[in-house]
C-alpha cells in the first residue's frame, strides 16, 4: 500500500529522488530492492504530468528505426518483453498495422526492411513467454484483407499493409502505480504533493557539495529538509528547472515535446480490433488505437515552451486532419464533436546541436554527474522513455554504486525477473486467473463489468476491494464507467490518493474513458471526505474546484 508517509521524510536516506513518474518510480524501485535507503518526492501525483499520458504502449519504437537509433530500438524491445512478462494482468498483445499506399514515404519496400530489421532486433521476445504474450513474425496483407480488416481506409492508391504486433499498456496510470507499491514494499519513502524547492548545499570554496532538498508538503504547506547522500533528479521535462535552483550552469538542456491525444467515437464503428498506423501525405501520422470501445488517436508531437501543458485548438485539429485524410468516403470523418476527452503529456528530450525537431530527436536517456560543474552529489537523468526507464533505472542505480554510494552493501537482485506488485504470477497467462477474481467479485455484488475492471485493475489486490464490499454493500455502487465505491475508499486509505483527480484519473479508469460530470465529482466525493478529512464546505469547494479544470481542460467545451 502507498501511505504517504511524509513524516519519514526527515529521516537520512543514502537517495534522494525528484520526480515520480516512471523514470524516478523505477529508480525508487532499483535503488531500494538493491538496499539503499531511498526517499522521493513529487510536486503532484505519481505519474500525473506526463507518464500516464502515453500512446498506452510498451513498444520497440518501430518509427525510430527511421532516425537509426537501433540502440534505442533494440534496449526497447528488450524491455518491451521484461515489462510485459512482469505484468501480464495490465498489459495485452496487439497487432499494429501500417498500411502501405502508392506515395508512401517510406515506399512499401523500405517498410518492409524497416519490419524485418525491427523483428531481427526482437530476437528474443517470446523468450519464456506464455502463449497469450507470444508476438508473431511481421506480415504482409494483402489490399483485399487489409480493407476487410479495416474498411475505413482510403482504398485509392492502396497498395496493402504490414501488420506487426507491439504491447498495449491497458491503463499505464494502474501499472506505474504497482511500480510505485513495489517500490515502497521493498522499503522506498514515496510522497505525492511534496515539491522539491532547492538543494541543501554547502558551500566548500567554488564546490557547491549538495547534501540533501528542500521540500514543501502542498497539503499543508510545512517545510521539509529531506538529507541524502545523492540525490537524483528524475524530473523529467522539468529537469532544467530543478537544476536552476543551484545557480549555476549544471550542463543539462532538455527540449519539450508535446503529446497529445484524443479519445473519440470508435472509428469503423467498432469494428476494427487492430491499432492502425495513420500517415497522411503531409508526413504526419497518428496511431488509431480502439481502446475501451472508442478510438484513441494519436499523439502529436510538437516543441512547447514554457510550463503550461495543455491541448490547443491546433492540436487536436491536426490530429483530426491526419486521421481523416485516411479514410475513404464510406466513413464520416471525425470533427471535434467526436472528440470526448484529450490528454496531453510532455516529452523530455535530450537538446542536441543541429536537431532538426523533437519528432526526429532521440528518445535515448543520458545521465548527468554533475560534477564537472563543481557541483557534487548530483544526477540528473535526461530523456529517455515509458518503456525504457527499468533499464535507466539500471544503470543509474550501477553508477550510483560505483560512485557515491560506492562504500554501502549492495543486495544482489535482478529487476528482469521481478513481477509488479499485485500481478498474479511472472510470465504466467493472467487470464486464468483474472476469470476467477472476476467470477468471485460477481458473486460478492458486482456487475460483470466492474468486476472484471477490479480484477484488471488491482491483480492480486481484487481481495482488498472484495473484502471492501463484504464489509459494506453499498461500496458495491458503480459509476458509468464500471468503476465502485470501493475503489475510491482503497485509493484514499491504500493508494495515496489525496485530490479527487488522484482518484478519478489515477486511481480509478473513470478519468480516462470520457468526461467526468459534476455529478460523478460529487459521488466520488462523498465516499472520499470522510476519509480525507473534508467536512461538507470543503467537499463542496473540491468537487467545484475540480470541475472548473475539467471543463477548462475540455477542448470541446472551450474550441
Amino acid at each position: 500500500m502507498l501511505s504517504r508517509p511524509v513524516e519519514r521524510l526527515r529521516e537520512r536516506f543514502d537517495v534522494a529522488i525528484v520526480g515520480g513518474g516512471i523514470t524516478g518510480i523505477w529508480v525508487a524501485r532499483e535503488a531500494a530492492s538493491r538496499g539503499l535507503k531511498v526517499a522521493l518526492v513529487d510536486r503532484g501525483d505519481f505519474g500525473a504530468e506526463t507518464s500516464a499520458a502515453t500512446t498506452k504502449y510498451i513498444h520497440g519504437g518501430i518509427r525510430y528505426l527511421e532516425q537509426y537509433d537501433f540502440g534505442v530500438v533494440r534496449e526497447s524491445l528488450r524491455e518491451r518483453r521484461i515489462l510485459a512478462l512482469g505484468a501480464p494482468h495490465l498489459v495485452e498483445q496487439t497487432k499494429f498495422i501500417m498500411p502501405a499506399w502508392r506515395w508512401s514515404k517510406p515506399g512499401a519496400p523500405i517498410l518492409g526492411a524497416g519490419m524485418a530489421l525491427y523483428d531481427l532486433l526482437s530476437y528474443d521476445r517470446n523468450r519464456e513467454a506464455p502463449s497469450s504474450l507470444r508476438i508473431p513474425h511481421p506480415r504482409w496483407m494483402s489490399k483485399k484483407k487489409l480493407l476487410k480488416s479495416v474498411p475505413w481506409l482510403e482504398p485509392s492508391g492502396l497498395l496493402g499493409a504490414f501488420a506487426y504486433h507491439d504491447t498495449l499498456n491497458v491503463h499505464p496510470e494502474r501499472l506505474l502505480l504497482a511500480y510505485a507499491k513495489s517500490a515502497e514494499a521493498a522499503g522506498a519513502v514515496l510522497v505525492n504533493h511534496c515539491r522539491a524547492d532547492a538543494f541543501v548545499v554547502d558551500h566548500r570554496g567554488e564546490q557547491l557539495v549538495v547534501e540533501g532538498i528542500r521540500a514543501t508538503d502542498l497539503l499543508n504547506g510545512e517545510s521539509i529538509e529531506v538529507h541524502a547522500g545523492v540525490i537524483v533528479n528524475a524530473a523529467g521535462p522539468w529537469i532544467d528547472s530543478v537544476l536552476a535552483t543551484l545557480g549555476r550552469d549544471a550542463g543539462v538542456g532538455v527540449d519539450r515535446s508535446k503529446g497529445v491525444h484524443v479519445l473519440t467515437r470508435p472509428i469503423g464503428g467498432g469494428t476494427v480490433r487492430d491499432a492502425v498506423f495513420a500517415r497522411a501525405k503531409s508526413g504526419r501520422h497518428v496511431i488509431v488505437s480502439p481502446w475501451m470501445g472508442k478510438s484513441f488517436i494519436g499523439p502529436t508531437d510538437t516543441p512547447m515552451g514554457g510550463e503550461e501543458i495543455r491541448a490547443d485548438r491546433d492540436d487536436v485539429r491536426s490530429i483530426l486532419d491526419t486521421v481523416n485524410s485516411t479514410m475513404g468516403r464510406s466513413e464520416r470523418p471525425l470533427t471535434a464533436d467526436d472528440v470526448e476527452l484529450t490528454t496531453v503529456g510532455v516529452r523530455p528530450l535530450i537538446k542536441a546541436p543541429g536537431s532538426e525537431g523533437t519528432y526526429t530527436a532521440s528518445r535515448r536517456h543520458e545521465l548527468y554527474h554533475h560534477v564537472k560543474q563543481g557541483i557534487e552529489n548530483v544526477w540528473t537523468i535526461g530523456g529517455g522513455k515509458w518503456t525504457t526507464a527499468r533499464a535507466t533505472a539500471e544503470e543509474m542505480v550501477d553508477e550510483l554504486f560505483r560512485h557515491e554510494l560506492k562504500r554501502l552493501r549492495e543486495v544482489k537482485t535482478n529487476s528482469r525477473r521481478g513481477a509488479a506488485f499485485g500481478t498474479f504470477a511472472w510470465a504466467r497467462d493472467a487470464g486464468p486467473y483474472l476469470a476467477d477474481a472476476g467470477r468471485e467479485l460477481v458473486e460478492a455484488g458486482l456487475s460483470t463489468k466492474s468486476a472484471e475492471i477490479v480484477a484488471r485493475l488491482y491483480g492480486t489486490e481484487y481481495v482488498d476491494i472484495l473484502h471492501l464490499v463484504l464489509g459494506d454493500r453499498r461500496l458495491a455502487e458503480a459509476l458509468p464507467s464500471g468503476d465502485i465505491a470501493a475503489q475510491v475508499v482503497f485509493a484514499v486509505s491504500s493508494e495515496g490518493a489525496r485530490t479527487l483527480s488522484d482518484i478519478i484519473d489515477r486511481r480509478l479508469i473513470a478519468g480516462t474513458v470520457g468526461r467526468v460530470d459534476r455529478e460523478s465529482l460529487e459521488w466520488v466525493a462523498r465516499f472520499a471526505a470522510p476519509l480525507l478529512g473534508w467536512d461538507a464546505s470543503r467537499a463542496e469547494r473540491e468537487v467545484s474546484r475540480e470541475d472548473a479544470r475539467r471543463r477548462a481542460a475540455d477542448f470541446s467545451r472551450t474550441a
